[in-house]
């Protein structure tokens, strides 16, 4: 029986493959303000940073008075383009539907905006597994600041101690989280993170196939 009761997930990269999604949206973005976008692999390495401090990372000369108008501008060609590019890693809606019948709760909390994990959860038909959806609304703390562990997540399972719960995703941003919260963590090394990043961050476990979250759930 899996010592864990409680399993958070992140969503681009260890629920679904959104890279194709990001990058096109941050081109169309850049192309908007009649700015040169970056190369797709520097968007892929920001993948797991919420939209503002992205916009930084990706374009330093921008205002800070201009991003949020940035931030609506990719919104909006995610609302309309975004999401028909978004799938499953394979295996994940089986792994979701065993983990679920363990008896763990399951919760997602990404830095993408709460409105469009609730989208893409539904789109892709994995919504009901989940007992908690966070997401950035403009109030919550973004990870890696484990504020919302502390404020949100514990308070709602508070019958839980932090060895019970488990966080698995697949970037730095996602590792730094669960150490700063005290929480173990599964980095899944199948997604977007820097590999020589992650590992430095020596992560609980680290698997390279969403199904092999099945022998943690078991043991």
């Amino acid at each position: 029986m899996s010592q864990y009761k409680l399993i958070i997930f992140d969503f681009d990269g260890t629920l679904a493959i959104t890279h194709k999604a990001i990058i096109y949206c941050f081109t169309k973005t850049f192309e908007n303000f009649n700015i040169v976008p970056p190369a797709a692999d520097t968007i892929i390495g920001t993948i797991g940073i919420n939209l503002p401090t992205t916009f930084k990372i990706l374009y330093p000369a921008i205002e800070e008075s201009a991003i949020p108008e940035w931030v609506e501008t990719y919104r909006s060609y995610y609302r309309a383009e975004g999401e028909k590019q978004v799938d499953l890693f394979p295996g994940t809606q089986q792994i979701l539907q065993l983990v679920s019948k363990s008896g763990l709760s399951l919760g997602v909390f990404s830095n993408k905006h709460v409105s469009f994990v609730n989208l893409l959860l539904k789109k892709l038909m994995i919504h009901s597994f989940f007992d908690l959806i966070l997401g950035d609304n403009g109030q919550i703390i973004p990870k890696p600041n484990p504020a919302v562990f502390h404020s949100i997540i514990k308070p709602l399972f508070p019958e839980l101690d932090n060895t019970q719960v488990l966080m698995v995703g697949d970037t730095a941003v996602d590792l730094l989280f669960a150490k700063n919260a005290g929480i173990d963590v599964c980095w899944a090394a199948y997604g977007y993170g820097d590999r020589a990043q992650c590992l430095a961050l020596e992560p609980t476990f680290a698997i390279d196939d969403i199904s092999e979250l099945a022998a943690l759930v078991k043991n």
